[in-house]
């Protein structure tokens, strides 16, 4: 699909280099490991840090992941959100 986007704007006579790419993702976090194909439906943290990755690979320029979704107090979130950059970054 993002060929198609990019191959409008040069017809519309616009800069695809300009163009950024944002997926948003809203977790159903599981304590064991989904089916790949429930992703991004449903999995474990290690496999949205997976799936992040994997989208950065794609060619994803942000991706918004929103823990906020997710039934927990806010510390959990936030410190699902710092274990999810951690595993990221670690690469």
């Amino acid at each position: 699909m993002w060929d198609v986007i990019q191959k409008e704007a040069v017809e519309a006579d616009r800069d695809p280099a300009t163009l950024r790419m944002a997926l948003r993702v809203n977790p159903r976090l599981t304590d064991t490991k989904t089916d790949p194909a429930q992703m991004p439906r449903a999995g474990t943290l290690a496999q949205y840090i997976d799936y992040a990755r994997a989208a950065a690979e794609a060619g994803v320029h942000e991706l918004f992941v929103d823990f906020g979704q997710t039934p927990a107090g806010l510390a959990e979130r936030v410190d699902l959100a710092g274990r999810f950059l951690d595993g990221v970054r670690q690469g």
